[in-house]
Parts: structure tokens; sequence; C-alpha cells
């Protein structure tokens, strides 16, 4: 079996998707993304910096479900998926 190699998902490709996308991590929590690469969590409406939950970002909706990048585990990267 070949082996693809995916493009990295950069930090500063979340600008295009403001208010569009919700963010999953590792722990369940579940944010949405604002404007600033500002984060909100839905349940708590806490705010928090992108920096500050990248690593555990598992994956990244759209606000219709579709997936826009995703990592399998903590030590992979995040990477973008391919949309339709």
């Amino acid at each position: 079996m070949r082996r693809v190699a995916l493009p990295k998902m950069l930090r500063f490709q979340f600008l295009y998707f403001n208010n569009q996308v919700t963010i999953r991590t590792f722990n369940k929590e579940i944010y949405i993304l604002k404007s600033g690469l500002i984060v909100q969590n839905v349940e708590t409406s806490q705010l928090r910096r992108i920096q500050e939950i990248y690593y555990d970002i598992r994956t990244v909706r759209t606000i219709n479900g579709e997936i826009v990048a995703k990592r399998k585990n903590r030590n992979s990267e995040l990477y973008m998926q391919k949309i339709s």
C-alpha cells in the first residue's frame, strides 16, 4: 500500500473560517471559531486563543457537519481534508 503525503494545515488558514466551523478536542470539548483566532466553548462560553488549544484539536467541522481538518492522535499533525 502506497502512502500519500497530505498537506499540513497551518494556523493562519483558520482565518478563512471565522464563525463557520466547530472545533472538537480530544477532551470532547466543542468550540466555535470567532474572529481574531479566538475560540468560544459551546457549553461554558469561555473565550480562549486558538494557540492554547491547537495541539488538543481533534476535528474541525463546518456548521453543515463536513470535516475540514482532523488529527488521528495527539502526536500527529492536523491535516486538511478534501472538501467536495
